[in-house]
């Protein structure tokens, strides 16, 4: 899990820190947590010529026009607007702190620029008066405790603020939004809102930060949050000596609760059978409709396994399919329209980095799930032209989510030869996979 955190200090081995012109693209993490008000300030630093920025490449940032040494500001944000769509279009977070809106009307090129011009908004939504209005507190409380991040607002909740909070009264509000927290007065200042395949959470902000110990602990806890809001289980137990920790009335309380846990353990456990079973094969739908890490790529690799290859356990590491001996390296990438060229630009420098390291020829294969949200049958071709040259020109295998699902459908239907067949066409193919007579049309 990668996250990237513009102008809230995240001192975390999870967490890469930069500010909104030197940070790397953001659609290269699973998170983005932003501070407005320090991009604010960029905004105004490079205006007023108060201060000095420079993009990653260590270009000099300025207010005017781009230049062969240095990038125009209102160019930057625009990039910044599209990484941002990018990131929510494949199923990314973005996390907001509570800041009212305000206007930047000196950016050269740029009219109206404001201060979320960069982070899309659900239709019907703005990031503005009246829908995002301007208000300042310190009272905090969790509405829904089953939130993955009410345990932000519960740890640091005497530390907390908001200068701005939402009016959840406006029409449709509840068919894109959440609230997980409120003001003393009702006022939202937890929500979770659903942007694209994405979402967008605004989260009071910590007053106090100036210790390292502050800022490593909001690190943890945002660091927690983010992972659970993926889907990513954090491994572990209390220590045995904590059960001997004791507090008055606790033990009777445990005992009450292990005898209604009894009680109900038979029907929850046939509940949980049930679903089980289900998400056992449902998930693999998720390959036909999905993009991104967890969405997609997550299950094209439980497919794979499911075949009989073994693939690399770890999301977060670039994936590596071996039959017996022979190895695969694994790209793969999902779009509502066709898939560009990013997998093979990602394949083809791990394949060098392999030659560089190995001396030897590596084999590898790119699945793309194209036209996501089209019926497979009725979908135009599923990558650019491009992608296909390039997969014969490097002699890698391109193939569709769809021909993987139906190699899987036709394995567990008991075809007994699929997974040797389908195997021996991933490693010799170079260029587009054909499994016609094979597997019919699966396009």
């Amino acid at each position: 899990m990668r996250i990237l955190s513009l102008g809230v200090p995240l001192p975390n081995p999870q967490v890469d820190n930069y500010s909104f012109a030197s940070a790397p693209t953001f659609f290269d993490y699973d998170a983005v947590v932003v501070d407005p008000v320090v991009l604010s300030q960029l905004i105004e630093d490079v205006v007023d010529q108060t201060g000095e920025h420079a993009t990653a490449e260590q270009q000099l940032v300025v207010n005017g026009a781009t230049n062969p040494l240095a990038t125009g500001l209102a160019d930057l944000l625009r990039r910044r607007q599209t990484e941002t769509a990018r990131l929510l279009a494949r199923g990314g977070l973005i996390i907001c702190l509570d800041r009212p809106d305000v206007y930047h009307h000196r950016v050269a090129g740029f009219t109206g620029c404001d201060r979320y011009f960069w982070l899309p908004a659900p239709a019907g939504l703005q990031y503005r008066e009246p829908h995002l209005q301007t208000g300042y507190g310190t009272d905090v409380l969790v509405t829904d405790s089953d939130h993955p991040f009410a345990a932000y607002v519960q740890s640091l909740r005497q530390r907390l603020a908001y200068s701005a909070y939402f009016n959840d009264g406006i029409a449709g509000f509840s068919s894109f939004g959440k609230i997980f927290a409120r003001s003393a007065g009702g006022a939202a200042v937890g929500v979770e809102l659903t942007v694209d395949a994405g979402s967008v959470v605004f989260l009071p902000y910590v007053r106090d930060m100036t210790s390292s110990a502050q800022r490593q602990g909001v690190a943890s806890a945002l660091v927690d949050c983010v992972r659970r809001f993926l889907g990513k289980a954090v491994e572990g137990a209390p220590p045995p000596w904590v059960a001997q920790q004791m507090l008055p009335g606790l033990a009777e309380r445990q005992s009450n609760l292990d005898d209604a846990l009894v009680v109900a353990d038979e029907a929850q456990s046939k509940l949980d059978e049930a679903k089980a079973r289900l998400e056992e094969l449902d998930r693999y739908h998720r390959m036909l409709w999905q993009e991104g890490k967890l969405g997609l790529e997550q299950p094209v690799r439980e497919a794979l396994k499911a075949l009989g290859y073994k693939a690399t356990e770890s999301i977060d590491e670039p994936c590596a399919l071996y039959n017996g001996t022979e190895r695969i390296l694994l790209e793969v990438e999902g779009s509502p329209a066709a898939v560009g060229m990013e997998p093979h630009y990602r394949l083809r420098r791990r394949i060098e980095d392999e030659i560089a390291a190995s001396g030897k020829p590596q084999k590898g294969v790119v699945v793309v799930n194209g036209y996501r949200l089209t019926a497979p049958q009725t979908r135009e071709t599923q990558y650019v032209d491009a992608l296909r040259v390039a997969a014969e020109s490097m002699r890698y295998c391109l193939l569709t989510t769809h021909q993987l699902f139906e190699a899987l459908r036709r394995h567990q239907e008991g075809d007994a030869t699929i997974a040797d067949v389908f195997w021996q066409r991933l490693f010799t193919c170079e260029g587009l996979l054909d499994l016609e007579g094979l597997l019919g049309n699966t396009e």
